[in-house]
């Protein structure tokens, strides 16, 4: 089956160089080149799910299923101890624990475009791109007709590596594949795929208008228990926007469903190649979304101002189909224990190129390149974290003195707003979220701050001496968080 899916993608690629017609452009080579692949959200095709469709950012694609498919997980599961444990559950909670019992004996297996490709990097420390199997494989060195790796695994290693024996040899093989998931073939069977449950990663050739699948790798969407009685509010964003969460979700306790995608959604382009994912099936009842707020900015440091601007307007662009009211919240600022980042008339490699990880990247660079695109799109609120930092006393201390270059250590913290800190832009971004939704006479849930946590013999060295009843009035004054908001004008 591998060898005429080789020639399948080679003639695909071959019919592609040459002008035919192109495939969709969520339909790529993969990393290896040995086959085509994409990926999205499964919808129904027919009753007995044999085939289904999946859809992402470039549409809707038809998938039929070959015979002797290859069905699997592909998803995050527990980093330490994971298959030693004889179960792997993956890194996210759904309405059911989902566990996976792992066979006594397991294979692994890496397949190369030829033999060429095979030999190049046979001998490195760790081969990529390999697959986990249940069922047994038998052992197998590259050759030209078959350029594929497979074995027994004999070990286990962090980062995803596994050790296969091949023939008296060992190799160390990573399986890791999208979004650093773990890809075992062989967990789920064609019976296991479930229609706006699963986000599936096909590989196989595009003929025609139809998807043609050797392997499908399941990867379970996220279910979290709702409220079917309350609205339903996404929030994208960094690892930034997971120390607010806590915060965000207190403010509108009882007020909304409140979700965010089960990663860290790092910079715009990682945005903009999962949004469709991220959306999950908006357009099933029960699955729409009633407002969205969104960030790309610590992890565009490095971007320049043509590619972020475009990135941006392409999210936006898909996001407007939900229908969803949207905010645009404004990245946080970088404190001064790194090096400072120079003046756009300044920097070298001229004002369009943002200078990477340095103090003053947003206020100089990304924040502004963002609000000129969130002008054009009058519509979208403004959630204004970068102003409330920089204008309010107690995030001083912080701001002046975290750091953490050279993987250096620093008591006042790093970029990641700390502790207390994180409750303001919280409850800052819960008020913009009732406001736009037409419910600014609704006041925000309490905060929930153990009065212990406020005394000075607690306080870290980030909000040492801060202005304990300064810090409670604007956690409790709408008004002064609302300072930091641009609403449409109606």
């Amino acid at each position: 089956m591998l060898r005429s899916l080789i020639v399948g993608v080679v003639t695909s690629l071959t019919l592609l160089s040459h002008g035919a017609e192109q495939p969709p452009s969520s339909v790529s080579p993969s990393r290896d080149g040995t086959t085509w692949e994409t990926n999205g959200i499964i919808t129904p095709l027919d009753q007995d799910m044999r085939n289904f469709y999946i859809r992402n950012n470039a549409g809707t694609i038809e998938v039929q299923l070959k015979e002797g498919v290859e069905v699997g997980l592909q998803a995050r599961v527990q980093r330490h101890g994971a298959w030693e444990s004889g179960t792997l559950i993956p890194e996210f909670r759904t309405a059911e624990t989902l566990s996976i019992a792992i066979p006594t004996e397991v294979y692994a297996k890496v397949a190369f475009k030829d033999l060429k490709a095979a030999e190049r990097v046979i001998g490195k420390r760790d081969l990529s791109g390999g697959r986990v199997h249940f069922s047994p494989l038998a052992d197998h060195l590259p050759t030209a007709e078959e350029p594929w790796l497979s074995g027994k695994v004999v070990k286990y290693l962090p980062h995803n590596v596994k050790v296969i024996s091949v023939d008296g040899k060992e190799y160390r093989l990573s399986t890791k594949g999208h979004d650093n998931a773990e890809i075992v073939i062989g967990a789920f069977e064609i019976a296991d795929i479930k229609p706006f449950e699963q986000q599936a990663f096909v590989r196989g050739e595009m003929i025609g208008d139809v998807f043609h699948a050797d392997e499908v790798t399941l990867r379970p969407l996220p279910i979290k228990k709702e409220d079917p009685a309350l609205g339903r509010y996404l929030f994208i964003g960094d690892s930034i926007s997971g120390n607010y969460d806590r915060a965000l979700r207190q403010a509108l306790k009882g007020k909304l469903n409140i979700i965010h995608p089960p990663t860290n959604c790092g910079p715009s382009a990682k945005g903009l190649a999962n949004m469709g994912q991220w959306l999950g099936p908006y357009d099933v009842e029960g699955k729409g979304w009633d407002i969205i707020s969104f960030n790309f900015g610590h992890w565009d440091s490095g971007n320049n101002k043509k590619d972020y601007q475009a990135n941006l307007e392409a999210i936006i662009a898909i996001l407007r189909k939900t229908g969803a009211k949207l905010i645009y919240v404004t990245t946080c600022p970088i404190p001064k224990g790194y090096p400072i980042a120079p003046d756009p008339d300044k920097h070298e490699l001229g004002p369009d190129q943002a200078p990477k990880r340095k103090s003053g990247t947003m206020e100089k660079y990304i924040n502004p390149w963002a609000l000129e695109v969130m002008a054009r799109h009058p519509d979208i609120a403004i959630c204004d974290q970068h102003s409330l930092i920089k204008s309010e006393a107690f995030y001083r201390t912080w701001h002046t003195k975290a750091g953490n270059t050279e993987g250096k250590g620093n008591e006042y913290g790093d970029l990641h707003i700390p502790q207390l800190l994180a409750e303001p832009v919280g409850r800052q971004l819960g008020r913009l979220v009732l406001d736009m939704l037409g419910r600014e006479n609704e006041s925000l849930h309490p905060a929930d701050i153990p009065e212990r946590d406020l005394t000075p013999e607690r306080q870290r060295p980030a909000t040492k001496g801060m202005d304990v009843d300064d810090f409670l009035d604007l956690l409790a004054n709408d008004e002064r968080l609302r300072a930091y908001h641009k609403r449409p004008s109606h």
